[in-house]
């Protein structure tokens, strides 16, 4: 009877730890120097976001210790990944530094955080520093964070009605197809909320709103680009506010059933300031400086309203 009782202790004890060990943290920590095999806790990190991710419950936080460079992730449930006072690293020649894929039911936030990051796809170049293919709601938060050498710099390439992205100081340079790239799937409404962004040197363009989207871009700046703002249209309505779209061969492109407002923006230094195709329809109140470029405005002139 004895040896029953301890090894039905035996038993127990070791379902305890397993279950402790397979069990998921709110908070995880990743450090330069840290391995996968630990349980990710303050005091035994992972090594990448990669290993920290699947030991983070749903709606948790991964964060760095100290500087290092943590890999490539992708990201199937809400969380928050947060390199803040850390150079939190990502080098993702050839691959996609951040893909969110956040499918089937919801959970319990519908929501990701990525701040504080440096994204480098070096020579080879990355496909994409952000890419967002989920097909359900969600928001995405991209704040303070360095995307450069890449395809594209921020993808939002959706299949999900109403999902939302919000991006606050990011700096995206180096991109070969274009800075930012918002091309859900047709009927797929995105709503973008842009702050303090800054798109630079692009072969494509800076902003591209490819169809199905609408929102605000504010103090934000589109320079030495092919197109600073593209606005290729099909259900797109768009405010650029206090922004400025300099030194790129088009300052603005308005796609022929696009509708853009210019709230307090200077548009200078460009070839085209503003090419509006027809049938679109670009309107300002009055207080945009458009000078210095070879055309202030191509195509149908901008419509003024009366300030608010």
């Amino acid at each position: 009877m004895k040896n029953k009782i301890l090894f039905s202790l035996t038993i127990l004890c070791c379902l305890f730890i397993a279950t402790s060990l397979s069990a998921q943290a709110t908070r995880t920590w990743v450090s330069g120097v840290g391995d996968d095999a630990n349980p990710c806790s303050r005091t035994a990190p992972c090594k990448t976001f990669a290993g920290a991710i699947s030991k983070t419950a749903t709606c948790g936080e991964i964060n760095a210790v100290d500087p290092g460079g943590f890999g490539a992730v992708t990201i199937t449930k809400s969380i928050t990944i947060n390199g803040y006072a850390q150079l939190s690293g990502i080098l993702n020649a050839g691959v996609t530094g951040v893909l969110v894929n956040l499918t089937g039911a919801a959970d319990a936030c519908d929501t990701v955080v990525l701040r504080w990051l440096d994204i480098n796809g070096a020579a080879s170049l990355g496909i994409a520093g952000v890419r967002d293919i989920s097909s359900r709601v969600h928001s995405l938060h991209i704040e303070h964070i360095d995307i450069n050498n890449q395809q594209r710099g921020v993808d939002i390439n959706t299949n999900a009605n109403g999902s939302k992205v919000f991006m606050k100081d990011v700096d995206i340079r180096h991109t070969t197809v274009h800075g930012i790239d918002v091309r859900p799937s047709a009927g797929q409404l995105v709503k973008l909320q842009l702050h303090d962004v800054r798109s630079r040197q692009s072969v494509g363009d800076g902003l591209r709103l490819g169809n199905n989207a609408q929102g605000t871009a504010n103090q934000s700046q589109f320079e030495g680009n092919a197109n600073g703002v593209n606005v290729v249209a099909n259900s797109v309505t768009f405010m650029l506010a206090e922004c400025i779209l300099a030194n790129n061969t088009n300052g603005l492109v308005n796609g022929s059933t696009a509708a853009t407002a210019l709230d307090g923006c200077t548009i200078n230094s460009n070839n085209n300031g503003v090419l509006n195709n027809t049938g679109g329809t670009v309107v300002g109140f009055g207080n945009n400086a458009l000078g210095f470029n070879v055309t202030d405005v191509n195509g149908a002139a901008i419509v003024t309203l009366g300030h608010p």
